[in-house]
């Protein structure tokens, strides 16, 4: 069934069958390596995925006639979170998800890898994951918990790099480019010592390698500025040491690209530019969007630069005036975009979002879908910018009468979709599913017990596009029926 526009009406009255949700497979320790079959290069200012640019002859026309080229960056998002996990007993209990009351670092990641289609159709070719993690509140002053792939010693932990498998495996699959980031500040005083610190870089690099992978660049570290780093070879003074650590560590004639990251508004100094092999920048912080061209234009005129990606993988807010939104003036991604500086998105909780679980990318647990109105633009703006299809969008509407039915609506999008399966998810639990949308179903014995209890409900659709997969949810919502008086009732 392929749609364009869709608005549907769901009428449950239904005997549902609750579905286990299918756990995501791949291994870090698989002897064989398969084919790969994304291949990231760098050629002069540009990026290359299987030996043509990306988004290839693409130039975006801004609503007041302004073009500017777009091939060659790599778009992306900070997603870092993806292999996320708490080893600590007393504090992986604040990480519980709100519709199963408990943790669970396989749930995180799958949902992760069944999202990623949904971000590759809106044009994101590139994300930052980060083998430690990062703040899962979006901004910390302390580290009580244990996120870490890599243990005391250096050396890496199997669940962890199980999970960043699973991650990359699908970015090789999708076309896409994984940022890899090593350490995170706060969480690096977990390694014993700086041989420590080398030989975890070395293992990490080597793992990266010794599994074929090619659509990998490294980031060392996430703002070596932090003055919380506990090592000093992870700080700007030092890190290039590391940067030609990782350079020099070879598989077959072949090496990963690198570099690291500073704080927003920095410009990295000459001894990492030097010897980087694509710069970072973060605009995070930085007030005035004109800050971000004057970043740009900054690192290019060092003596050191030579001609190279410049990537933004860091900017929280990308607009200063709050009435703004994502328009194109005044705004941190149009400017960059402007400078010829690829761009990403750091989405966390903001102060009042604490509980609403569907608003965020950073904070633990997280929504890996397009479930707010703050991803949905940002995603939008990026499918204008990069000529990409997008996604539908779909909601649920609990407005009628409690109880008889729920809206359904599906619009946007590109036409050329089939679709595999609609599901209707209850407290992370397939409630309903059906392979179409027909305009109402009715259904028999609804199971009173579990719907008339505390419930989270969601839509998900599974659609094909250009034989690829792609999974989009609507928002998760929490006792949807409840303000009208609970729901189910007789």
């Amino acid at each position: 069934m392929k749609i364009k526009n869709l608005s549907c009406t769901i009428t449950l009255v239904a005997t549902i069958i609750f579905i286990a949700p299918a756990r995501a497979s791949g291994s870090a320790g698989d002897l064989s390596v398969p084919e790969r079959q994304t291949e990231v290069t760098i050629v002069s200012e540009k990026f290359y995925i299987n030996r043509s640019p990306t988004y290839e002859g693409r130039t975006w026309t801004t609503s007041y006639g302004g073009q500017y080229p777009v091939e060659g960056l790599l778009m992306n998002a900070r997603l870092v979170q993806g292999i996320f996990d708490d080893l600590k007993i007393k504090t992986r209990g604040q990480w519980v998800y709100p519709d199963t009351r408990v943790w669970d670092a396989s749930r995180n990641t799958k949902e992760f890898v069944e999202a990623m289609a949904s971000w590759r159709e809106h044009g994101l070719l590139g994300f930052t994951l980060n083998l430690q993690g990062g703040c899962p509140y979006g901004y910390c002053s302390g580290f009580p918990w244990d996120n870490s792939a890599f243990a005391p010693d250096g050396s890496l932990r199997e669940g962890f790099m199980q999970r960043a498998a699973q991650i990359i495996d699908r970015a090789d699959e999708l076309g896409m480019v994984v940022i890899l980031g090593l350490f995170y500040f706060g969480e690096d005083g977990i390694l014993e010592d700086e041989g420590a610190v080398r030989l975890a870089v070395s293992n990490a690099v080597s793992w990266v390698l010794r599994n074929g992978y090619t659509n990998v660049i490294i980031e060392i570290n996430n703002e070596c500025t932090a003055g919380a780093y506990d090592h000093e070879v992870l700080r700007c003074e030092r890190v290039h040491e590391l940067i030609g650590l990782v350079q020099g560590i070879e598989t077959d004639g072949r090496s990963l690209y690198v570099t690291t990251s500073l704080a927003g508004g920095l410009v990295p100094a000459e001894n990492i530019i030097a010897v980087s092999d694509y710069v970072l920048i973060h605009g995070n912080g930085v007030q005035d969007h004109q800050r971000i061209t004057e970043i740009s234009e900054e690192v290019r005129n060092k003596e050191v630069y030579r001609p190279m990606p410049l990537v933004n993988n860091e900017d929280d807010i990308p607009w200063r005036n709050p009435d703004q939104g994502w328009d194109e003036e005044g705004n941190n991604f149009v400017a960059s975009v402007k400078s010829y500086t690829s761009w990403g998105y750091f989405d966390f909780r903001l102060p009042g979002e604490v509980y609403d679980y569907n608003q965020g990318f950073q904070s633990i647990p997280v929504n890996w879908h397009i479930s707010s109105e703050r991803k949905r633009d940002f995603f939008d703006l990026l499918a204008e910018i990069t000529d990409s299809p997008g996604t539908p969008v779909i909601n649920l509407d609990f407005s009628r009468r409690i109880g008889e039915r729920i809206d359904l609506n599906v619009n946007g999008g590109p036409a050329d979709i089939e679709i595999e399966k609609l599901e209707l998810i209850v407290n992370n639990e397939t409630a309903l599913e059906l392979n179409e949308i027909p305009e109402e179903i009715y259904v028999e014995n609804i199971d009173y017990d579990i719907m008339a209890g505390e419930h989270w409900i969601k839509a998900r659709l599974t659609y094909i596009r250009d034989g690829r997969e792609v999974i989009i949810e609507s928002p998760y919502y929490n006792n949807p029926w409840w303000p009208y008086g609970g729901l189910w009732q007789d």
